[in-house]
């Protein structure tokens, strides 16, 4: 899945002024229009020029675009009536601008002089209380209109930037999971390898430097593909439950442990989000069993499914002190809860023990 913050090019182009600029020379397109060559309608040009540039200026640099605006605004009250053209919605504009780019006092300072001076405007033609009833609640209505676009867009926008904001926290998460998962796995076991190597004068050194020398390899190799994860903005690819209890079992044995697998379902016909959480799950448990574990006492694995929920328990002996869920646990347990499962740890008689428990449907087709 992708993961990448990245906007579209038509996101890019309408935050980046396109909305702002097109609405104002469309309405200075619709006065240059008609215009017809004349004293007034010259300076009448320029104060609608004055009013769209400042709308469109609102952009970048709202409070000075809302003052121009403003300025050619008021401009236009003072011009006969057969010279105010569409212009007249040039703050309309800056409004819209303002209330999507959060400059909430602009917005608002500019709908007061707005509403004001288009009443102003309108009282000079009426003749009746009704008729100026009439044009205060008309022009309330064009006033609300741009704050409700705005908003609207400004939501949207939130809503964008809290969406990417939680799937790079995803993507961090499980990269970081990874790295734990893989990376300290591999440098946990050169680690014991160079050890016992050192220690144990029966150990077959150049074997023991083989293998170190294969898992530097290996780590390197896990390194670079998540640098290249990063780069590209994608996940890793999805594992499989059934695999990685076939990876757990060969592992152990290698490493000298005795793996019991009870199952009581077809773990191959787990839906691919359970089974790649799960056996994401599972490297890590199988990898804790190796780092913390008791070769010489059988250890297990439980898959119990129900109709409703599945249960996957882990069980090793260990001499290790608990000191707390490390990051391997935590990993564990947020990956549990990504599939709206539950993680529980217990450490009792020299026992250790991780049960996950998930949700789940139970159909013909598999478990779901």
């Amino acid at each position: 899945m992708v993961m990448s913050t990245r906007t579209s090019p038509l996101r890019r182009l309408l935050g980046g002024g396109a909305v702002e600029v097109g609405l104002a020379l469309l309405l200075l397109a619709m006065d240059v229009v008609p215009f017809r060559p004349g004293n007034e309608a010259v300076v009448a040009l320029l104060v609608e020029l004055a009013a769209c540039v400042g709308a469109a200026l609102t952009a970048w640099h709202p409070r000075i675009g809302a003052v121009i605006a403003c300025v050619g605004f008021g401009g236009l009250a003072l011009l006969p009536d057969d010279l105010v053209g569409m212009t007249l919605y040039a703050p309309m504009i800056v409004i819209l601008s303002c209330a999507w780019h959060e400059e909430f006092w602009t917005a608002a300072a500019t709908s007061l002089w707005g509403y004001v001076v288009s009443l102003w405007m309108s009282f000079n033609n009426t003749t009746t209380l009704a008729e100026d009833a009439q044009a205060t609640v008309l022009w309330l209505g064009f006033y609300a209109l741009p704050w409700v676009i705005g908003l609207a867009l400004r939501n949207t926008e939130v809503s964008e930037r809290r969406r990417l904001v939680a799937r790079a926290e995803n993507q961090r998460r499980e990269i970081a999971a990874e790295l734990h998962d893989n990376v300290t796995h591999e440098l946990a076991l050169i680690t014991m390898a160079a050890e016992n190597a050192r220690i144990d004068p029966g150990i077959d050194r150049d074997s023991a430097l083989t293998d170190i020398a294969a898992r530097s390899r290996r780590s390197s190799v896990y390194v670079t593909n998540f640098v290249k994860l990063l780069r590209v903005g994608r996940t890793s690819p999805a594992v499989s439950f059934s695999q990685e209890l076939q990876r757990g079992h060969d592992a152990l044995s290698n490493a000298g442990f005795n793996l019991d697998i009870y199952t009581d379902c077809d773990v191959e016909t787990i839906s691919p989000v359970i089974s790649n959480a799960m056996g994401r799950i599972s490297h890590e448990a199988i990898n804790n069993i190796i780092r913390h574990g008791n070769p010489s006492e059988p250890c297990e694995v439980s898959v119990k499914a129900s109709r409703t929920r599945l249960a996957v328990s882990f069980r090793n002996a260990t001499e290790s002190v608990y000191d707390g869920d490390d990051l391997g646990i935590i990993g564990m347990r947020e990956r549990a809860e990504g599939i709206n499962g539950t993680l529980e740890t217990r450490l009792s008689d020299g026992y250790w023990s991780a049960t996950v428990s998930i949700p789940i449907t139970m159909t013909d087709d598999g478990i779901s």
